[in-house]
């Protein structure tokens, strides 16, 4: 069999191990010297990263969080445990795919997980704050951010409760 003698096959074995390294050396959230790395390590709920991609007149938010979840069972990241707030009091909708399933956390571990908000334009005019279970986290500031300043399509990332231009 020549199939080795070939050309076009060492590269596709070249280029799918080089996917696979790459794989193992970027699974995780990154850690950087900001905010983020100023929390105390054993807090139960975190903020990782929070990421805003405006799509015309409203905006996407993945809130990327770490919880520690201290029940004996596993808990589904899904309304009503788990809300987003917005400054009137109001509650946020969440951003859902129909193919995905809701996030979890497995009973007596700490996890990262990633969730997904659909906010308005008066949602960014005043301060977000994250409650899972009673225990609330400051997403975004009282500062209000105006949505039309960001580029369509273009995700903004803070890694903390300051969300500036």
């Amino acid at each position: 069999m020549h199939l080795f003698k070939r050309f076009e096959v060492w590269l596709l074995l070249l280029a799918g191990v080089a996917a696979i390294w790459w794989s193992f050396q970027s699974d995780s959230l990154p850690t950087d010297d900001g905010p983020v790395a100023e929390m105390k390590a054993d807090a139960p709920l975190q903020l990782r990263r929070c990421t805003l991609e405006r799509d015309f007149g409203n905006a996407r938010l993945d809130l990327e969080i770490r919880y520690k979840n201290t029940s004996p069972r596993p808990l589904y990241l899904t309304p009503p445990d788990v809300r987003l707030i917005n400054a009137a009091g109001k509650d946020v909708p969440p951003f859902i795919l129909p193919a995905e399933k809701p996030a979890s956390i497995e009973a007596q571990a700490t996890s990262d997980v990633r969730l997904r908000f659909w906010l308005e334009k008066a949602d960014l005019a005043g301060p977000l704050t994250f409650d899972i279970r009673g225990q609330k986290l400051e997403v975004k500031n009282s500062t209000p951010l105006d949505l039309e300043k960001l580029e369509n399509k273009k995700p903004r990332v803070w890694t903390s409760a300051n969300w500036t231009l």
